[in-house]
């Protein structure tokens, strides 16, 4: 019988559609970068370090379909070799998290995986179904960026260009975006305050810093300041305190005691026990309980709070040196907003958490009538990216006066705003500058104006201006070194204050500084230094 060669085609297409329904789906390759590596967390977060999470973004306006992909760090035996599955939709993000769903809290992972990236690097590839590289992040070498100590994740600054490229990674601060494929990202916003009242605010600075050649018995007008504060506290005084053997401080916070004031101290366990015992003891004799920390770090903190009302705080330490014969600045604001701020900080330490046993549970943003104030305080509150930050905005110049300075990421922030045509003038501590690993040798190296002091006492201040003369001047002071362990470990403060009154007082107190050391001292010298020409004050 003869069968038409139409019927023998019909049959052959009806065959090879029922082969083609009852075979595996023919793979297509997907092109270079069409699915990046977009965030990784190889440090964890603060919570823990083993919540690692890493993120995946898709780069074209159609879903893809991650089914039969592979994620593998492929070091000689790799701790991370992920097979892949689900969807990835168009613009959008895949969060896998290590081992549970509990690496970012509020944020359901796409994919669960297990294994560990290593601190020290790996590199990352990324594969289809037809084992094609897709993308690839080699940081076999190290990690491009992250910080493992504030547990910051490392982000790609362009998801179109090579992953590979160190220059294309930065930080992603505060907690990361951590975004899974329904959109829903870990937020961490800060929200702002509205005081509703203007900043009202007094600063002192040891005037005696660039002249004294000992330390002095007789009253400097920032300690009168303080001593005024400490007499008219009618209900309460708390105090964090490091140094203390300033005996006009001791007796007024004894007398203070002896007239009702409920007086709170919390200090350090190691200064408590050596130089400043016996000023220490004498507050506990007097029926001043004093609650130390226990631990290697240190409380370092310099701040009062006075009746609810008025917080002090600084570089200054409470003791002969910190008044009478280091360059020390002390800001005293008034309002009961941010001393509610800082009594929060202070009722943590009073009740035995210090330094990692704290919580990040202060607002952080204050609205003053249009002036900007943000508080942090360490180690809980990333303070070196918030500094990171404020830097990064400085379009005009930086000038700062800095006891230690050891932090490469801020040495290179301000190495880079240097590139950009930002003038960099710094006046550094003779110590601090000493130290094997200060960062005033880097910064002169790129072309910084430093001077290092050679004042009998220590320039002990750690304060920064940014552009004093721009449309966004701002002070950043505190207890707070730029060290690791300033950020990072121990119990510091520190203010960030948009304010252009504040930046030309904080500038004033720089530029004494600075015209009080001979051009010897000075590292990139000028012919001339063009100071900045402050407005009339207001």
């Amino acid at each position: 019988m003869k069968i038409s060669s139409y019927r023998i085609s019909t049959f052959s297409l009806v065959i090879a559609l029922l082969l083609t329904a009852f075979s595996p789906a023919t793979v297509y390759p997907a092109s270079l970068r069409d699915v990046v590596i977009s965030e990784i967390a190889w440090m964890g977060t603060t919570t823990s370090s083993y919540d690692e999470w890493i993120e995946l973004y898709n780069d074209t306006d159609s879903p893809i379909d991650l089914t039969g992909w592979s994620l593998v760090a492929t070091d000689e035996t790799p701790t991370v070799n992920i097979n892949l599955s689900g969807s990835i939709p168009a613009g959008g993000y895949f969060l896998l998290e290590r081992t549970n769903d509990d690496s970012v809290p509020g944020v359901a992972a796409d994919l669960i995986y297990t294994g560990a990236l290593s601190n020290e690097g790996e590199n990352l590839i990324l594969r289809d179904g037809a084992s094609t590289i897709v993308d690839q992040v080699d940081c076999g070498s190290g990690w491009f960026s992250g910080h493992s100590d504030g547990r910051v994740p490392m982000v790609r600054v362009d998801t179109s260009a090579d992953g590979s490229q160190a220059g294309n990674w930065t930080y992603n601060p505060r907690c990361g975006s951590a975004t899974n494929s329904a959109g829903v990202s870990r937020e961490c916003t800060l929200p702002v305050t509205n005081v509703g009242q203007a900043l009202d605010y007094a600063v002192y600075f040891n005037e005696r810093a660039t002249t004294a050649t000992g330390v002095t018995t007789e009253h400097t007008p920032m300690e009168d300041a303080l001593l005024a504060l400490i007499n008219g506290a009618s209900t309460s005084i708390d105090v964090a305190l490091y140094g203390l053997n300033r005996q006009s401080v001791v007796d007024a916070l004894i007398a203070a005691r002896a007239r009702g004031v409920t007086v709170r101290v919390v200090g350090d366990d190691d200064a408590a026990i050596g130089d400043y015992s016996s000023s220490y003891q004498a507050l506990v004799d007097a029926g001043i309980t004093i609650v130390t920390d226990s631990s290697g770090y240190i409380e370092h903190n310099k701040f009062f709070v006075f009746d609810g009302e008025v917080v002090w705080t600084g570089s200054t330490n409470l003791t002969d040196t910190g008044f009478t014969l280091n360059a020390n600045n002390s800001l005293a604001v008034t309002d009961t907003v941010l001393a509610s701020v800082y009594t929060t900080e202070f009722s943590e330490m009073w009740g035995g958490s210090f330094q990692g046993d704290k919580a990040d549970n202060t607002i952080h943003l204050l609205d003053y009538n249009g002036t900007r104030l943000e508080s942090f305080f360490s180690p809980t509150d990333l303070v070196a990216f918030e500094v990171w930050d404020e830097l990064a905005g400085a379009d005009e110049s930086i000038h700062f006066a800095m006891f230690f300075w050891t932090d490469d990421l801020l040495t290179s922030r301000v190495i880079d705003r240097l590139g950009t045509g930002v003038e960099i003038y710094g006046v550094w501590d003779q110590l601090g500058a000493a130290n094997a690993y200060s960062s005033d040798e880097a910064l002169c190296d790129a072309g910084a104006h430093i001077k290092i002091e050679n004042f009998a006492g220590k320039v002990h201040h750690k304060f920064a201006v940014i552009d004093v003369e721009g449309s966004d001047p701002v002070v950043i002071l505190g207890s707070y070194n730029w060290t690791n362990s300033g950020a990072y470990d121990n119990d510091e403060n520190t203010l960030v204050v948009h304010d252009r009154d504040l930046a030309e007082i904080y500038y004033a107190e720089w530029k004494q500084l600075w015209s009080a050391l001979e051009v010897e001292t000075m590292c990139n010298p000028l012919t001339v230094y063009l100071p900045v020409t402050l407005r009339s004050s207001r």
